[in-house]
């Protein structure tokens, strides 16, 4: 017997996070191009400034698969890994705390860890040979965080809807 829970549709903030996540990759992939053949370290610049409405759309997500995480389990959700156990109906029976989260989350949050680091470091060795090694280390981490976070964000956004109340086709 399925279970429906009235929640909030995370669906279009999940699609505007990973389209802007998305983007915040390729301007930084751009960059690093730019970089390689010489060019103006403002690409790579551009990348750290896009990162601003990415997040933003990501926190806007994040709040409403939370608010629906909770109501889902009802148990107190707060971090990635929980709003996945709570979300996941193949695990609906288990109980919460013996619930197993998606093996992705922990990369993903160490690559994009490791992408601000090299973020930083490219800004500090601006001048530099390193600028272009770490340009390059930097959107390689940008490509994977922004890899695994869309598929975290669709996974978890589609797992969230198979709990929501149907609505009548009119």
């Amino acid at each position: 017997m399925d279970i429906y829970i009235d929640l909030k549709d995370v669906r279009v903030t999940g699609y505007v996070s990973m389209g802007l996540i998305a983007l915040v990759a390729l301007e930084s992939i751009w960059g690093t191009i730019n970089d390689w053949q010489g060019g103006s370290s403002s690409w790579s610049f551009l990348a750290i400034v896009l990162i601003a409405p990415a997040a933003v759309a990501f926190v806007v997500w994040y709040r409403g698969a939370t608010h629906n995480a909770e109501a889902i389990a009802l148990h107190g959700v707060r971090m990635v890994s929980q709003v996945w156990k709570a979300s996941d109906p193949a695990q609906r029976e288990v109980p919460f705390d013996q619930r197993v989260a998606s093996p992705l989350i922990k990369p993903w949050q160490y690559a994009f860890l490791a992408m601000v680091l090299c973020d930083v470091l490219e800004s500090l060795l601006l001048d530099t040979p390193a600028y272009v090694v770490f340009s390059t280390l930097s959107t390689l981490c940008a490509i994977g965080a922004a890899g695994l976070a869309c598929f975290l964000i669709l996974r978890i956004s589609l797992m969230q809807q198979r709990f929501a109340v149907p609505h009548r086709k009119r």
